[in-house]
């Protein structure tokens, strides 16, 4: 009985123990599994290579990049979709904007242009009869002349021998008297004044050198005329014209031209005019688009009364939009541009960091946006700001991206040549803003913030005049930098914010200028290594002697000139 008991005890406890151990070694044996679960299913990629992953830390095989915790989840992208991560998204800035519907009233249609002559008032001195100039008084143009003024003086050999039969005539004019009225009028026919008939009759002496009188008024645009020439009649010597009403002319694009009509108001200003505009209707639309730009020409009249308006001055056109259709737009920063095509990228699901490129059909450029005719539909979420980035991380994953889009040729990422095709007049414009540049420049080498802050001002008045221009992906690119670091100046009179805006700005200058094969004049790549906390930053100079706008008279010479662009 005592040995039964006694075995009970032992099994009794021998239960109790497997309980116990059930109860805490199973438990942690399951916990142990979790984890080791969690760490199997734990996936690590790379920012801009989605497509990287593993189960461990590591480097990207691709860019070097330390993998990061992949927050995929398992999301099925389309064929042409891809992933960037969070953190990528947040390392490029990326920035995306809801398309919306709106009315087009009130908006603002800019026209880039010049003032040219009016080519109604345009006249030509011509010569009134066969001989060679001894003398010429106009030679340049810009000269004014009045009706009436003498010009210069000619030799003619016909005219010369036309009087000395007027004088023999008059000898017997009284018993010939037709034959002296016929030598007179011949004189009359050239144009020889009563006053000047009755001189040589008078002096009984023929003219050698007749003076060359103006038959019209006006300032002179053309000389044509010089000494020692020989003319025959009729022959052009100066093209005049009457400035005191120029033309404004405009170049419209094709998508342009549903906005604007013979009549419409049209404020015109300029850099010139000191904040000031002129008013003036469009009195006409060419009916010929030029094949070369893909533009229509329109004008306007302006009275010029004080002269200020000089032909050959760039000038803006503001029309007011007058449709009141209910229009998609987009903000201009969304584009991409692959030479007639032009793409944005979508963003699928507002909650999900997945991109896919779009192809769409612009309309007219409405102040900051473009109106979209087709490809994105109302609510659609697209890409605004970091576009190439998103762009580039598309063609690093193998999914449609502009650098490889049909058409683009041979673009690669990085490329600083770009197509100055789109317009013949890109390379005087550009020009022209590289001299504000260059003021700029000037003006931070003195440590002038308030001239860097109107300089500012300046350069994005005049980037403004390039909107609506056909141009390639990567220089509206390069324009809208110019453009935002311009702004960014023309905000602030903090010499310091000016200089750090400089260094992105001039990058962008220096881009566009080394795209033009043929500068009027060499010009200079100068670098500073000291600059922007060591990091080095560029600038372009007129001039080879080094003057840094980054530190002006703290380090005035600090630098060097690193390339000739010419």
């Amino acid at each position: 009985m005592n040995e039964i008991k006694k075995y009970g005890g032992y099994a009794a406890v021998l239960i109790v123990g497997l309980l116990l151990g059930y109860v805490f070694f199973s438990g942690g044996s399951a916990d142990e599994m979790h984890a080791h679960s969690n760490a199997t299913e734990q996936v690590y990629s790379c920012s801009m290579h989605p497509k990287v992953q593993q189960n461990e830390t590591g480097s990207c095989p691709i860019c070097g990049m330390d993998l990061v915790v992949s927050n995929s989840g398992g999301i099925t992208l389309d064929e042409n979709q891809f992933q960037m991560t969070e953190n990528a998204l947040a390392l490029a800035n990326i920035e995306t904007t809801t398309v919306g519907v709106g009315n087009m009233n009130g908006n603002t249609l800019k026209l880039s242009g010049k003032i040219t002559a009016n080519e109604k008032t345009n006249a030509v001195q011509t010569s009134i009869f066969d001989g060679r100039i001894e003398k010429l008084n106009v030679n340049y143009v810009g000269q004014y002349i009045k009706k009436g003024k003498q010009l210069g003086t000619m030799y003619s050999p016909e005219l010369y021998s036309a009087q000395d039969k007027l004088l023999t005539s008059a000898s017997y004019k009284d018993s010939h008297e037709k034959l002296f009225a016929a030598a007179r009028n011949t004189l009359g026919v050239w144009k020889l004044t009563d006053a000047q008939i009755n001189e040589i009759l008078s002096t009984k002496k023929p003219i050698m050198n007749f003076p060359i009188t103006a038959t019209v008024n006006g300032t002179v645009t053309e000389v044509i005329g010089a000494e020692g020439n020989w003319y025959k009649q009729g022959d052009p010597l100066f093209k005049v014209s009457n400035l005191y009403t120029v033309w404004a002319v405009f170049d419209a694009y094709e998508n342009q031209l549903p906005l604007l009509k013979v009549g419409q108001e049209i404020a015109i200003s300029s850099n010139t005019f000191s904040g000031k505009s002129h008013k003036a209707k469009i009195d006409f639309i060419d009916p010929i688009l030029d094949n070369d730009k893909r533009t229509v020409s329109l004008r306007a009249t302006l009275i010029n009364k004080e002269g200020v308006l000089k032909p050959g001055m760039f000038i803006e056109g503001s029309v007011q939009a007058e449709k009141a259709n209910q229009v998609m737009t987009v903000p201009k920063s969304a584009v991409l541009w692959t030479g007639k095509r032009s793409l944005v990228y979508l963003k699928p699901d507002p909650s999900e960091p997945i991109f896919e490129m779009t192809e769409v059909t612009l309309g007219n450029a409405m102040g900051d946006s473009y109106v979209i005719v087709e490809g994105l539909a109302p609510g659609d979420e697209v890409v605004t700001n970091g576009t190439f980035t998103v762009d580039a991380a598309a063609q690093l994953q193998g999914k449609k991206s502009m650098m490889g889009f049909n058409g683009m040729e041979g673009m690669l990422i990085g490329d600083s040549k770009m197509n100055m095709e789109g317009d013949p007049d890109l390379k005087e414009k550009f020009m022209y803003i590289l001299m504000i540049y260059d003021e700029m420049k000037n003006a931070l080498v003195g440590s002038n913030a308030t001239k860097a802050n109107s300089d500012g001002r300046q350069l994005v008045s005049e980037l403004a005049q390039l909107e609506g221009l056909m141009l390639d992906g990567m220089l509206t690119s390069r324009i809208n930098a110019l453009e935002k670091f311009s702004k960014k100046i023309a905000a602030t009179d903090d010499l310091k914010k000016q200089r750090e805006a400089f260094k992105p700005l001039s990058e962008a200058v220096i881009a566009i200028a080394s795209s033009f094969n043929d500068l009027d004049q060499p010009i200079y790549v100068q670098h500073c290594p000291m600059a922007d906390n060591n990091k080095g930053a560029d600038w372009l100079s007129f001039q080879d002697k080094v003057q840094n706008p980054y530190y002006g008279d703290a380090m005035l010479t600090c630098g060097s000139v690193t390339k000739t662009l010419q």
